[in-house]
């Protein structure tokens, strides 16, 4: 069983995320409204990849991505960053260790594809 984690503070964005994946096989999917509470998660039980919003209360995800990336190697914890526009916090993202970016509206073609790749076999 694989676990996914959506981070993200709007439960509409985070019901259509879960929609979207919920069809794929051996997956749990968690999710959290902050990047706070992420984080915790992240520290305390296995996660298999990360979705999250930019932005978003107490910890937005870049920083949620700069945090992860201290104590998970891309390797280890692959991430999907959302956002509504690509702007420099997206580009910064990217260059901290998120391994896609998706813009909003998001795709759920998109959405399965990137996430797909990322778990692999």
């Amino acid at each position: 069983m694989r676990t996914l984690l959506i981070a993200d503070d709007s439960k509409t964005s985070q019901m259509l995320v879960q929609g979207a994946l919920a069809r794929m096989p051996d997956v749990e999917i968690l999710t959290v409204g902050d990047g706070e509470a992420a984080l915790e998660l992240i520290r305390s039980r296995p996660v298999s990849l990360l979705i999250t919003d930019i932005n978003m209360p107490r910890l937005d995800g870049v920083g949620l991505v700069r945090a992860v990336r201290l104590i998970k190697p891309v390797e280890e914890l692959p991430i999907v960053m959302i956002t509504a526009k690509g702007d420099a916090l997206a580009a910064e993202g990217l260059k901290l260790g998120a391994n896609v970016l998706i813009t909003k509206p998001i795709s759920r073609a998109e959405l399965v594809s990137a996430v797909e790749k990322l778990l692999g076999p």
